[in-house]
């Protein structure tokens, strides 16, 4: 794949953001256009036919209402064009798409993050958008944010458009910090907690039998690659050819995460969390500070009642932590690539993700020239810009051909050992690196495009 491994990303201080936010203040007209009333001895030209695109997605009823933003404008300029909205979860794209291809049935346009797209691409089941951006002049595709691009901008094409880009932070109650005196951790321009410094204030932060935790973290592959990276060690190599995940640094990575759980005892344990009904432990005050990403601003402004706020991820050897995102792509054989493509380059411009996905806070827009509409999203967060802050020291191994084969691996090597606390990491990462580079030497040979 292109791209160096350790890119870095365009200055984005708060400063810079702000001078930036002319761009994108002014926000995007919603008015549906209308068309002219024709003059006398004038016939009217006959309406447009119309035209159905399916379009695949993971939208839930909490944030519909924002992706509503997106699909109104588009019907403004193409009030010929119905969007058919076909659910299918995150972690359902890759099989979902590969099972559609095989039954000849695949939708227009589909929902992707970066790991979904180069296993769909490299057999052909994704539109080439080269020749459409070759045509079409005020695209400005180098607007997109190189981390998340590495999974929709490989083998010297464009497979899609990202509509955001991850960090992952700290949302922390400063109430809690309060009451035990703990200074806040850092945020915006300022120097990252350590990981001892981390656990020292979540072992502060956490009361016996449960009452209050100092942290709550998960077992997942993409906050943990944080860490990884973090800790000098990697996924994969530069060119998503070989996984590289079986190393010191990485174990001592997985290491830090098991042992808050088992070790430190400050994060409550997947079977505590499990069972518990589906409470929202950040929002119902039992723990002190939550690991999750951009995306979940949103949800915390809608359903967290006390005053709350963001801060960095605490680092290792390193500052370096992980970036990625979400996008769409248009599929190879629509009946209707044109229409697609219109789509596609409406719902990820860059008035329509600072709307649509900046300022509700669903997330940071992939465009550089939108991202500044995220600031505006705190609520009662007021530093919302660390997780944009982080961008400058993230970077993203993720995207490869075999994604999928290398995420069922970690669910059962790794996330054994992090459900249960009991296991050796070592052999773990063993187990996944010899899995995922047989999945890679199998997927590469499976590439049915030039590459």
């Amino acid at each position: 794949m292109n791209g160096s491994s350790r890119w870095k990303s365009p200055d984005v201080s708060r400063r810079r953001f702000l001078q930036l936010s002319s761009l994108t203040g002014m926000g995007i007209a919603l008015a549906a256009c209308v068309a002219p009333a024709p003059t006398d001895g004038m016939q009217e030209e006959p309406a447009m036919e119309a035209i159905e695109l399916r379009f695949q997605n993971w939208f839930n009823e909490s944030d519909m209402h924002t992706w509503q933003i997106g699909l109104d404008q588009f019907k403004s300029e193409r009030p010929d064009v119905d969007m058919k909205l076909e659910y299918a979860g995150w972690g359902d794209t890759t099989s979902t798409i590969l099972a559609g291809a095989a039954a000849g049935d695949l939708p227009d346009v589909f929902m992707a993050s970066d790991e979904h797209v180069p296993p769909v691409a490299s057999v052909g089941l994704v539109l080439d958008l080269n020749p459409y951006i070759d045509a079409t002049p005020d695209i400005n595709v180098d607007d997109f944010a190189a981390g998340v691009s590495r999974g929709f901008n490989f083998w010297g094409r464009w497979w899609g458009f990202p509509y955001d880009q991850s960090t992952w932070g700290i949302y922390y109650n400063k109430g809690m910090f309060d009451e035990a005196g703990i200074p806040y951790p850092p945020t915006e321009g300022q120097t990252q907690w350590s990981l001892d410094e981390f656990v020292e204030a979540a072992a502060a932060l956490t009361k016996p039998d449960g009452e209050q935790w100092g942290t709550q973290i998960n077992g997942g592959q993409y906050l943990n690659s944080a860490f990884i990276y973090s800790a000098g060690g990697r996924n994969y190599d530069d060119d998503g050819r070989e996984c590289l995940i079986s190393s010191p640094e990485s174990a001592s990575a997985l290491q830090w995460m098991v042992d808050l759980v088992y070790k430190h005892k400050v994060a409550p344990t997947a079977a505590e969390l499990a069972g518990s009904g589906g409470i929202n432990y950040f929002a119902s005050g039992l723990v002190a500070m939550e690991m999750n990403g951009q995306w979940s601003l949103q949800s915390k402004n809608a359903e967290v009642e006390f005053d709350f706020d963001i801060g960095f991820l605490p680092i290792g050897a390193l500052q370096s932590t992980v970036t990625g995102g979400s996008g769409f792509c248009c599929s190879n054989d629509s009946e209707y690539p044109d229409a697609a493509w219109e789509f596609l380059a409406s719902y990820t411009s860059s008035d329509t993700l600072a709307e649509m996905v900046g300022r509700p806070g669903r997330g940071i827009p992939a465009r550089w020239s939108a991202t500044p509409a995220y600031l505006e999203a705190g609520g009662k967060a007021e530093h919302p810009g660390a997780f944009v802050e982080q961008l400058s020291w993230a970077f993203n191994d993720r995207a490869t051909l075999a994604s999928p084969q290398f995420n069922d691996s970690w669910s059962r090597h790794y996330g054994a050992i992090y459900d249960t606390g009991e296991g050796d990491i070592a052999a773990a990462l063993e187990l996944i690196q010899e899995e995922t580079n047989e999945a890679l030497a199998e997927k590469w040979a499976a590439v049915t495009i030039e590459v």
